[in-house]
């Protein structure tokens, strides 16, 4: 509840620009002091900042919270990510790639005799060329506000009839003591269903989502085979990655 209380927030942010805790305390029925941890939670999260009585939406763009300008940035970090990524599929292969920017990047390298189940349209557009490549979409509820994909029962249903050998999932946030992280409660149960049905479960995150927080935990670190991700990762971050045991990939 607390995660879907904080989506609800931020999307008022991103709509109105600035939150009142008596409203929310009224539209969400929580307590006023509810919602002011909650506001506190979005200020750790560089989502808001907090003012005298509310909140208004942290215009800078530090945060990992996926406005659409910032689902740009990171070009080269993802390109490299994908690329490294491409080594692990080989013909044959049945993989899922989850929705984002960096499996994007990698559906327009993507060179292999695979079947690509994907719950990402804008992916399925990128293969549509691909005649390497057969595609299945999840189909479901379209969310389109930060990134086209595909949530809910029906997405989480299509996933389950089918067994693949690795996925390739991203995260909006990663942290070594919460997991893997996103801002979307659906979102969230899409990424389990994934990893559910996959033999490797293959992360593809870049630098910036590092020692970051979102909403909700969709999988531990333990619940990964492998990391890639770039060379910008802090060295003491890489390092707590080698002393818990988590292959990972510098791309």
């Amino acid at each position: 509840m607390k995660a879907k209380r904080l989506e609800e927030i931020t999307n008022l942010l991103e709509t109105k620009g600035n939150v009142e805790v008596l409203q929310l305390s009224d539209m969400l029925n929580v307590s006023p002091q509810t919602i002011r941890q909650d506001l506190a939670d979005l200020a750790d999260m560089n989502i808001a900042t907090r003012v005298h009585g509310g909140a208004t939406l942290k215009k800078e763009t530090n945060t990992v919270y996926p406005a659409p300008a910032r689902k740009e940035s990171h070009i080269i970090e993802k390109k490299q990510i994908a690329k490294a990524a491409l080594s692990f599929i080989h013909d044959e292969d049945i993989i899922i790639m989850d929705s984002g920017s960096t499996t994007q990047e990698l559906a327009k390298i993507l060179d292999r005799e695979v079947i690509v189940i994907t719950n990402d349209p804008v992916i399925v557009e990128l293969l549509l060329p691909n005649e390497k490549v057969t595609v299945f979409c999840t189909g479901g509820k379209l969310r389109r506000k930060f990134g086209y994909t595909y949530v809910g029962k029906d997405a989480v249903e299509m996933l389950r009839r089918y067994h693949a050998h690795k996925c390739f999932i991203g995260a909006s946030a990663f942290d070594l003591q919460r997991g893997l992280m996103v801002f979307s409660s659906e979102e969230a149960d899409v990424k389990k269903a994934i990893m559910e049905v996959s033999d490797q479960v293959i992360g593809l995150i870049d630098y910036s989502k590092f020692n970051q927080t979102a909403f909700t935990t969709f999988a531990e670190i333990s619940g990964i085979d492998f990391l890639i991700t770039d060379s910008r990762v802090p060295d003491s971050s890489q390092k707590q990655l080698a002393d818990i045991g988590l292959n990972m990939v510098i791309g």
